[in-house]
């Protein structure tokens, strides 16, 4: 049975971030993908300008620039026109095949159509029958994670995020975001510009909204705005913010959705992604790295998830709390702090 110091199973932007910093070390290590393509994952899309300070992604993959903005709550509305791009819409294979050619020449070894189907506290086994041995485990595995399963860590906190794909050829270069407590609870819908088309889509943990009652719910929203999406993909995913740790015993990890780091407000979860995996390598290779990054993180987190729980107890007053979001957002200094946010 062949060996490696470290397996990741994922490659996702943290599997892909775990990988690449070990990369610079002497340790040996495994990368496997299930999925043919690295970065095939239903998302809307978005950097902010904090995965850009992590990563230079080139010019080339990137769809949009992204500075103007408008956010919604029944008749109210604001609109930002900042001076900088804040936001960068890309195709998410793209960026995971930019992000895997990283590791070109490197001694990371990646394999793709590379299903983890069991683990044990020696050696994973792949698609039913290779056997390979490690001495760290790392789960970069998305929701449905082999390895968070086998360290028995549920997954109770969630969205159900569901979207469409639309066609159009003329979209504008603007984030859309619609607070509307009837239909989407505590949530909102949202409006991302991609090349020839967008994504237009809402989320909700199914604990408040169920999954079809979302759908249905969406649909309706839809009509009333009349957009058309007869000639749209339908595309809906889970997101994990169940997060519960990212060491365990010295020996597994966890990062990027497998360790249920997405914000639960907003279902944003690439930063965290490629901050968790980059602290799960630095601490593989130093037991006591401590991560600065990874503490703003589920600090930034743990703040929006209280947000949360206030608007779940708000009752029939989030519909005036939304519209007076938007009417602070109106305001020059609010306005400033939540682009600054982004950086």
């Amino acid at each position: 049975m062949k060996k490696y110091d470290v397996i990741i199973v994922g490659a996702g932007p943290a599997g892909l971030m775990c990988a690449e910093t070990l990369s610079q070390s002497s340790m040996s290590v495994l990368l496997l993908e299930k999925k043919e393509l690295f970065g095939d994952k239903i998302c809307a899309g978005g950097l902010t300008r904090k995965d850009m300070a992590l990563l230079d992604v080139p010019e080339e993959i990137i769809e949009h620039r992204i500075r103007r903005t408008a956010l919604y709550a029944g008749k109210r509305k604001s609109s930002t026109n900042a001076g900088e791009p804040f936001v960068f819409t890309v195709n998410r294979v793209e960026f995971g095949t930019w992000q895997k050619s990283r590791l070109h020449n490197t001694g990371v070894e990646i394999r793709n159509n590379a299903k983890v189907t069991q683990v044990d506290d020696t050696k994973i086994v792949v698609n039913g029958e290779e056997a390979i041995g490690y001495r760290y485990l790392v789960g970069a595995d998305g929701y449905f994670s082999a390895v968070r399963k086998y360290l028995g860590l549920p997954q109770e906190k969630r969205l159900i995020g569901i979207q469409y794909r639309v066609p159009d050829p003329q979209v504008e270069p603007q984030l859309e975001i619609y607070l509307n407590s009837k239909y989407f609870y505590s949530w909102y819908a949202w409006k991302f510009p991609h090349d020839k088309s967008f994504v237009i889509g809402c989320a909700a943990d199914p604990r408040k909204v169920p999954s079809h009652q979302l759908k249905a719910n969406f649909k309706k929203w839809l009509t009333e705005n009349g957009v058309d999406v007869s000639q749209a993909k339908y595309e809906s995913y889970p997101i994990s913010y169940d997060y519960r740790g990212y060491r365990f015993n010295d020996k597994y990890f966890l990062a990027g959705e497998a360790a249920g780091m997405a914000s639960g407000l907003t279902g944003e979860g690439i930063y965290q992604s490629l901050v968790s995996g980059l602290t799960v390598a630095k601490t593989i290779l130093d037991g006591n790295y401590q991560s600065s990054q990874m503490e703003a993180v589920l600090k930034y987190n743990a703040v929006q998830e209280r947000i949360l729980n206030i608007l779940w107890k708000a009752g029939p007053l989030r519909g005036p709390i939304f519209n007076l979001i938007v009417a602070l957002m109106n305001n020059k200094r609010v306005k400033a702090k939540i682009n600054n946010s982004f950086s």
